[in-house]
């Protein structure tokens, strides 16, 4: 694994930047081509949710955590927890807010994990997908205008 690979993996689980910043990188800088740089990028941002999954479970066996979170409940995040987190718009937020940020607020309503998953891979992979479809056509148009 060059310097460069070691950036990409950096970029791509950081949750400043992230897949924005680690996917042009990778493509026209590192010369990955469209479909490694998703398939690659997607997975790693997602290690952004399970590092907030797996702190949020050590914070809540603390009981001061539990109690400032009970302190704060509305009647808005009851009605959240109820619905369980609307998967269209767990999958148009997650590229807009970040995906550690979603799941921060699905677990602070009680939804586990495994009910977001798929509306945050989902989310990832469209805006990877965006984001690697740019760096392809960018340059190629600004080549096309410059002759």
């Amino acid at each position: 694994m060059s310097n460069g690979d070691l950036a990409y993996v950096v970029l791509a689980i950081n949750p400043l930047g992230g897949l924005l910043v680690a996917i042009p990188m990778a493509m026209l800088t590192l010369g990955y081509p469209l479909w490694l740089a998703v398939a690659t990028g997607v997975p790693l941002a997602y290690v952004q949710v399970t590092v907030v999954d797996v702190a949020w479970s050590q914070l809540m066996r603390m009981g001061w955590w539990r109690r400032l979170l009970e302190r704060r409940r509305s009647p808005k995040i009851e009605r959240l927890m109820a619905s369980g987190g609307a998967f269209w718009s767990v999958v148009v937020l997650t590229p807009l807010v970040g995906p550690w940020a979603i799941m921060a607020f699905m677990r602070y309503a009680h939804v586990p994990q495994r009910r977001v998953a798929l509306p945050i891979l989902l989310g990832l992979t469209w805006i990877a997908l965006c984001i690697a479809v740019a760096c392809v056509v960018v340059p190629e148009s600004m080549q096309r205008t410059a002759r």
